[in-house]
């Protein structure tokens, strides 16, 4: 409820407009309690973004052996969005908020690195390269691009969550399967 409450009031009035107190006073609920939930007025907006990169890293490790590398980060990145979207009612909204506030747009690379490292960790994992050599940091790149790209079209409709989800795999699955080259001798 807080976090609706506060991107609610966010999304209407600007980011930089609402405070703390305000996000309290019309959640109903005290200061520290507010704490209690996000440890800052940013952590409203990353707090739940940070809880998808920690489902996408356990569930790439938990298809480490299961599935192809490229199956298991495509299926591990729709498992951690379908998982933060019922998650959370308001998980899609904070990324109109991305859109449009700079504030936050300084945060988000850090996080959107954090998300993408988590990819290519689990595929240099898997391949025996580094993080950073190029075969990890591509796929984890395209599959960055991709999320972005349906973040940023759920912006412009009406979709559904499972109408987004959907696009995700389907996307996922036609630029990795273009990518699957990359990874032919692991």
């Amino acid at each position: 409820m807080v976090e609706r409450v506060a991107l609610t009031l966010m999304l209407r009035d600007g980011y930089e407009q609402v405070s703390v107190d305000d996000i309290a006073r019309e959640a109903r609920i005290g200061r520290t309690t507010f704490f209690r939930y996000f440890k800052s007025k940013p952590g409203v907006v990353w707090s739940a973004f940070d809880d998808t990169i920690s489902w996408l890293a356990e569930n790439l490790s938990e298809r480490r052996e299961s599935l192809g590398i490229l199956d298991a980060v495509r299926e591990s990145i729709v498992f951690s969005t379908r998982s933060a979207i019922y998650n959370s009612e308001v998980w899609l909204e904070r990324f109109r908020l991305l859109d449009i506030c700079g504030e936050l747009r300084a945060d988000a690379y850090d996080h959107w690195e954090r998300w993408a490292s988590t990819i290519a960790t689990s595929v240099a994992t898997r391949t025996g390269l580094s993080p950073q050599d190029a075969i990890p940091m591509a796929i984890a790149g395209a599959a960055r691009g991709i999320f972005l790209s349906e973040l940023r079209s759920w912006l412009n409709t009406d979709d559904d969550r499972e109408d987004i989800l959907a696009r995700l795999d389907r996307n996922l699955r036609t630029v990795f399967t273009a990518l699957s080259s990359l990874l032919a001798e692991f």
